[in-house]
């Protein structure tokens, strides 16, 4: 049976809306993406948990057997049920904005009811030093995969859609990978 095509109404950086995805990725250092998914939710908060899972999978199928370090999120991924499915996992996730947790002077600066315990974690040196890292490795990630693909897909459908995004995702780590393998012969 086809695909139904759905759509969700996304509100615009510079105002209206759109018909789209909300794409999610998770990146590792130097930008590898370890997970491309699209998402049908305009809000970040539902999809923590589907990209933890996806990411650890595709570790697994890749053969790595350690387990992955530190997990980095922003406040838009804040969700007392996701840090209560997540908890086994070293996670830092703000919860207050991206600015105080790490380190700097903001106007939000207390955590939402069951939020605590993640703000407790982010409040210590170790804390916010880890954090700050976040923003170095999955924005640029973004920012890369926009500017060598553009931020509009050839396809319609979530099926398809998600498809052409694991491809572009695919050909942006080869990509990374082809130029590390040159530079390191030359």
């Amino acid at each position: 049976m086809p695909e139904r095509s759905r759509f969700t109404m996304m509100l615009g950086k510079h105002g209206g809306y759109l018909q789209g995805y909300n794409v999610q990725i998770v990146c590792a250092r130097r930008q590898i993406l370890l997970a491309i998914e699209a998402h049908d939710d305009p809000s970040d908060m539902t999809a923590l948990v589907p990209m933890v899972e996806r990411t650890q999978q595709n570790h697994q199928a890749a053969g790595h057997s350690g387990a992955i370090q530190l997990w980095l999120a922003d406040s838009g991924y804040a969700s007392t049920t996701a840090f209560e499915t997540l908890a086994d996992l070293p996670l830092l996730v703000s919860v207050t904005s991206e600015a105080h947790q790490a380190g700097f002077t903001t106007k939000r600066q207390h955590a939402r009811g069951g939020q605590h315990v993640m703000a407790d974690r982010l409040a210590t040196p170790n804390g916010r030093a880890h954090y700050r890292q976040r923003s170095a490795l999955v924005e640029p990630g973004f920012a890369q995969l926009f500017q060598r693909f553009g931020q509009r897909l050839n396809y319609r459908g979530h099926q398809a859609v998600d498809t052409e995004l694991k491809l572009l995702g695919t050909v942006h780590n080869l990509n990374k990978l082809v130029k590390r393998t040159v530079r390191a012969r030359a």
